[in-house]
């Protein structure tokens, strides 16, 4: 399997109901993700926002500008961005 992406993962984690569905995921994602928390907590949202703020700080990191951030990581827009790094506590630079 390639590399999943911020939306791949996005979709399963929103399509969990079971337990099973999350260890189903974690399967899937664990030789690409730092799972330590993840293995000791089923909280699945804190599970979301830990893998947002992974994905937003790497796409911050490889591109220039936010608004390039933002079509990095497939958002609608950059002010979803900003929403994402203001919940999330993510500072630019």
């Amino acid at each position: 399997m390639e590399r999943p992406t911020f939306k791949y993962i996005l979709d399963r984690l929103n399509a969990i109901k079971t337990q099973s569905d999350l260890e189903a995921l974690k399967s899937d994602v664990e030789d690409y993700l730092p799972l330590d928390k993840f293995e000791e907590d089923f909280n699945v949202t804190a599970a979301v926002d830990n893998l947002k703020r992974d994905y937003v700080n790497r796409a911050i990191h490889k591109t220039k500008t936010l608004y390039e951030a933002a079509d990095l990581l497939g958002l609608k827009s950059y002010q979803v961005l900003v929403n994402w790094m203001k919940r999330l506590d993510i500072k630019n630079g």
